[in-house]
């Protein structure tokens, strides 16, 4: 009787379907908020098998909790960390699942040793199987897109600087030298690592949900509905607008977070309404393109051969940001693009909403996530019906 018990319990081990935690660890700006946007709202379906993704939105408070877990003396903060990590592991380990998700693209700024450990303590037994995936954005179009990023959210440097200041910035904290980190991950994680070009012609139908499902659940079937271009490039006309709201509300110097909320909330807007029929999209000049193509054609190189099976697609993409550049450096300064009545109308409304930040009994930034969090929550709740 034991020895039969045994043999059942052997096959039900034998026949067990495999469960595989996928950690998303971005990059910035290359399509992950559309990929948490899709499992968020339950939009995703993987035909006979099954995604658990355990966030309301994403999974970027996990990063400070990295750094906490890191912190050698904030044994408080560590503590919490750990707390964090294992909760979020008993959900995974709970769920009956095929695949968990954790989507998060604030750890492309996380110490890899350090999140390789907690993966290794607090998760590697939830699941079968782990895997890390990741999506570059070749350089010239990682600076071009992050200028743009956080000028929405309204850091106060790039508010008052160009591209060239940005450029300088980023070279210094050698931040856009992807070969070093990249590397790092593989060789924690070996054949479970995968970096995937942020290069339209290079994704799955041209879409960057599509081929994250297709790469991180290694599957041709399934379906999506209903997602648009979640956190779409603002045009430099839109941009213009919110960075003159953006510079005003500066006078509140501890609102950064509502800064960032509002420039969420601005695009998700701006993305309900019909596009303008004039539209100037942020651009290259050629002396920056140049310098550019100095700076990171080894390191584009290196990745190539590293990662891409010796593909030239981030040479390539270097050569032809290039190629496209313009001869003078474009404005960023909203004079130059909206009419003063534009510009009047829009002093207004800062005044208007720098008086409603000094209602200090008002979370403003906890407010407007918490209503694009229900926003998320409703339309996941329509699908799952």
């Amino acid at each position: 009787m034991l020895s039969w018990l045994a043999f059942e319990l052997d096959q039900d081990i034998m026949t067990a379907p495999k469960k595989t935690l996928v950690f998303h660890i971005g990059d910035h700006k290359t399509g992950s908020t559309a990929i948490q946007s899709a499992f968020a709202q339950a939009q995703v379906s993987l035909g006979d098998r099954s995604v658990f993704y355990p966030a309301k939105l994403a999974h970027n408070y996990l990063k400070q909790h990295c750094n906490a877990y890191a912190a050698p003396h904030a044994t408080g903060g560590r503590k919490k960390a750990i707390a964090v990590f294992r909760k979020l592991a008993a959900r995974v380990r709970e769920s009956d699942a095929d695949f968990s998700l954790i989507s998060a693209e604030e750890m492309e700024w996380a110490d890899p040793e350090v999140l390789h450990d907690i993966i290794t303590r607090y998760f590697a037994d939830t699941v079968d199987e782990i895997h890390v995936i990741a999506y570059v954005r070749p350089h010239a179009a990682r600076l071009l897109s992050s200028f743009a990023e956080r000028t929405k959210l309204g850091i106060p440097h790039i508010l008052s600087g160009t591209l060239d200041t940005l450029f300088e910035e980023t070279l210094e904290r050698r931040r856009f030298h992807y070969e070093p980190r990249f590397s790092t991950w593989r060789r924690l994680f070996g054949d479970q690592f995968t970096l995937r070009p942020m290069i339209r012609e290079h994704l799955d139908q041209g879409d960057v949900v599509k081929d994250f499902i297709r790469h991180a659940f290694a599957t041709h079937d399934f379906q999506i509905t209903g997602v648009g271009a979640a956190n779409a490039s603002l045009d430099l006309e839109d941009l213009m607008r919110l960075k003159v709201l953006q510079r005003h509300l500066l006078e509140h110097r501890n609102q950064l977070r509502f800064r960032h909320m509002l420039g969420w909330e601005f695009s998700r807007i701006l993305a309900t309404l019909p596009a303008p029929q004039t539209q100037t999209k942020l651009r290259l000049h050629r002396s920056l393109a140049e310098r550019l193509h100095t700076t990171y054609l080894a390191d584009a190189q290196a990745m190539d051969q590293s990662f891409f099976d010796r593909a030239p697609l981030l040479e390539n993409a270097l050569t032809g940001a290039l190629e496209a550049a313009v001869d003078t450096p474009q404005s960023v300064e909203p004079a130059d693009y909206l009419p003063p009545s534009d510009l009047r109308s829009l002093a207004v409304l800062s005044k208007v909403i720098c008086g409603m930040l000094e209602n200090d009994g008002q979370d403003w930034p906890e407010f407007l996530h918490a209503k694009r969090t229900k926003e998320t929550q409703k339309i996941a709740r329509a699908n799952k019906s």
